[in-house]
């Protein structure tokens, strides 16, 4: 189904399922049938799915875990002095604040050290290892990051420093020479630990301490971390992520931390269940800014004081931050979209976007911004205070963006992430080339694949079939996020009610598709309505929380002019499908001939392999007109 408005250009529709497939399941047949279409086997895996088995032992799946476990409990014992090393985005800050809370509470004397992104950039580096030696510490632990620090490596080795490395970014092909290694790729095969970022290694590595001295780990507010670094990052929902998550986002807003209840508060989200969107949209992007353009010890400061007056004053320095990391944000955007849009006119497949001015620590998400208008993979540079230029790059999914920096490496002077995100740093004399690369790169892995954007419809849904019990069970196929997405639900023939403009280009409409009505918002909607119009929706339902009352509505995604007749592609071939009298189905292929539901009067001029090729796609119309699920 094709669509003409905000660069979706269709919708791919979901096969048609066997009713009887979903007999005797306890749960909704509409959210049944969006199992099954993910892969979930309901007979053997739904309860599974729903209520997560226990996790192994962490110690049988990471080799390298008990020897770590022990030098920090021995370290704790001592009373000894211990480095935590973290990054300056959500994932690294809520890995380290988890770390230095447990070991100070367990009696280590810990200090947090976290690298400037203007002048320090990524990771642990030779500067920070000479600043821990000066202080006699002996025991130094990355979170989020140190697989890449060979300089810092090799300098902690002369110091006899026991150097613990927790991370989960890509590992070289060679051992590194350290005390002890906590990396995800180290597991087994299948292992539930594979997905962890690297605020869950934290956690599982204050998980396993605890374990051993049978100390109660929700003595901490390990669990609330845990939750905003794992969604922040965009960690993959699956094995102990998905576990673990359930486990703990239902605590989030009665968590004892006061830093995390000062940004809860001021959200306004304190009074009702935190999902994922809420720390994905509201929570992670406060404590990004703080370390996209601020000092990052402020949010460490934030999240390890008991100071009301303190955390008063931290709180309101870091919504003041956001603030001005929205308005840099803004400003960027607008200036990355004009080179953007000449770059995509002239048949660019990667965008490689540069000016001296942007700041570092804005690019990645402007980044993120136009790939997603473009839909094609993007780096953009701003200038670092070393003379040299910082990129953030973000991939349109058909592209790992790590391995395409690798090939380029002779070109950079450092580079790391993942396939979806990467940063590196580069002089100036070498962009150009970089682009020049990239772009080649990028045809050749775009060979034979559209590029066109298009959205996934799980199922159609009737508004009338929209309702609290609906949605409770909705939210058991939660928490939502990478690699188990919110399910998009679709709707046809949806008359306006009403319709409001909100500020800036989002509109509020109250739709009513002959079963029901309901509220619903679409956010930078370019199309243009007006009361009465009919339209085809796909959306997200959601829970609106307003002046402290809560509904549901639908977040649109993407909006359609209803037509009574649809284009429906299949097997590259495509058929005109339509409704007569509501009843039948008429389909017509592209030499004009037809076939109707009502095949008792149609099947007569019908071999046997074409009667069952016609039952095949009226099925699949059925789905595309709605009539089916």
């Amino acid at each position: 189904m094709k669509t003409d408005h905000n660069l979706v250009k269709q919708w791919i529709l979901p096969k048609p399922i066997n009713e009887v497939a979903i007999d005797n399941i306890y749960l909704n047949s509409i959210l049944s049938k969006v199992l099954i279409r993910r892969g979930i086997a309901l007979n053997n895996e739904l309860k599974e799915y729903i209520e997560p088995s226990d996790l192994p032992d962490p110690e049988d799946h990471f080799n390298q875990l008990h020897i770590a476990t022990q030098r920090i409990i021995e370290a704790c014992e001592r009373n000894e002095q211990i480095a935590i090393c973290g990054d300056y985005d959500a994932d690294g800050i809520t890995s380290t604040v988890l770390l230095v809370e447990l070991l100070s509470k367990l009696g280590a004397n810990v200090k947090p050290y976290i690298p400037s992104r203007q002048d320090d950039g990524y990771g642990l580096n030779i500067n920070m290892i000479n600043e821990i030696n000066k202080s006699n510490v002996r025991l130094v632990i990355t979170v989020d990051n140190g697989v890449s620090a060979f300089e810092a490596i090799n300098r902690s080795k002369e110091l006899g420093i026991d150097l613990i490395i927790t991370d989960h970014h890509k590992l070289p092909d060679f051992d590194l020479d350290i005390f002890s290694l906590l990396h995800p790729e180290k597991t087994p095969f299948n292992s539930p630990y594979k997905y962890l970022a690297g605020v869950g290694i934290a956690y599982l590595l204050a998980k396993n301490i605890c374990s051993k001295l049978n100390y109660d780990i929700d003595k901490t507010t390990a669990n609330a971390f845990f939750c905003i670094g794992t969604v922040a990052d965009m960690a993959p929902l699956k094995g102990a992520n998905r576990k673990w998550l359930k486990e703990c986002l239902p605590k989030l807003h009665h968590t004892n931390n006061k830093g995390i209840k000062s940004i809860i508060n001021n959200l306004s989200i304190q009074n009702t269940y935190i999902t994922t969107e809420d720390i994905g949209y509201k929570i992670a992007p406060l404590i990004n800014a703080v370390g996209r353009i601020g000092d990052p010890n402020l949010i460490i400061n934030l999240f390890t004081n008991e100071s009301k007056t303190s955390i008063d004053i931290l709180t309101k320095e870091c919504f003041e931050m956001n603030r001005e990391r929205k308005r840099l944000t803004s400003q960027i955007e607008v200036q990355a979209s004009e080179i953007a849009r000449k770059q995509f006119l002239s048949d660019k497949k990667f965008l490689v976007l540069m000016n001296r001015r942007w700041h570092p620590g804005i690019i990645g998400i402007v980044a993120a911004r136009v790939v997603d208008k473009y839909n094609l993979p993007t780096a953009i540079l701003g200038r670092a205070n070393d003379g040299s230029f910082r990129g953030s790059v973000r991939s349109n999914n058909r592209l790992k963006v790590n391995t395409a920096l690798d090939e380029c490496s002779d070109l950079l002077i450092a580079h790391g992430g993942h396939s979806a995100a990467a940063g590196f740093s580069i002089k100036e004399k070498n962009i150009n080339l970089l682009s020049e690369r990239l772009n080649k790169i990028a045809i050749r892995e775009f060979n034979n694949i559209d590029l066109n954007k298009s959205i996934n419809p799980d199922a159609c849904l009737r508004l009338k079939d929209i309702n609290q019990e609906f949605y409770r069970q909705l939210s058991l196929l939660g928490p939502f996020g990478i690699m188990n997405p919110t399910p998009i639900f679709w709707t046809r023939k949806c008359k306006i009610l009403d319709i409001f403009r909100l500020k800036g280009v989002h509109i509020k409409m109250i739709v009513d598709d002959g079963t029901s009505s309901i509220n619903a918002i679409k956010w930078n909607g370019s199309i243009n309505l007006k009361k009465n119009d009919l339209i085809d929706i796909a959306f997200y339902i959601e829970i609106n929380k307003w002046k402290n009352s809560e509904s549901i509505q639908l977040n649109i995604i993407d909006i359609k002019y209803h037509t009574s007749i649809i284009d429906l592609k299949l097997h590259n071939h495509l058929y005109k499908c339509q409704l007569i009298d509501n009843k039948h189905i008429l389909i017509t292929n592209a030499k004009g001939q037809c076939i109707s539901s009502d095949l008792s009067n149609s099947s007569k001029n019908l071999n046997k392999k074409q009667i069952i090729f016609a039952k095949k796609i009226l099925s699949f119309a059925e789905i595309a007109l709605g009539k089916a699920a």
